[in-house]
């Protein structure tokens, strides 16, 4: 499989939110910025969200671990412009987390939405 399919795979898999309804309630949400911490320095990040890096995701995330989440916990996953939030959104779904969504446009889309 190549890197293009197993992202449109992970776009099936894991629906998106968009940021108009993300921004009505934020603080029902996990928020995970999924970018490595040099692009989070470079841009910024999105109040309330937590950094975990994609490539990091199932050390530091399982339903039933001492993080305060269970398998029913909103999370929404974004990256910079979608593709590796899905990839981790797909991660946390086999991880067994039931409620995963990605911010639709990412970082770059909050940052359009919210200006």
């Amino acid at each position: 499989m190549t890197l293009k399919e197993l992202i449109e795979e992970a776009h099936k898999i894991v629906p998106k939110i968009s940021c108009k309804i993300y921004a009505k309630n934020p603080n029902e949400y996990f928020v995970i910025d999924v970018r490595e911490e040099t692009e989070i320095r470079e841009t910024g990040i999105i109040d309330n969200a937590v950094n975990i890096p994609r490539g990091l995701i199932e050390m530091k995330l399982s339903p039933s671990g001492n993080q305060g989440l269970n398998a029913d916990t909103p999370i929404i996953v974004y990256c910079g412009g979608g593709s590796r939030a899905s990839l981790a959104g797909k991660t946390l779904i086999e991880l067994g987390f039931k409620n995963v969504q990605n911010l639709e446009g990412g970082y770059r889309g909050w940052k359009e939405f919210s200006d």
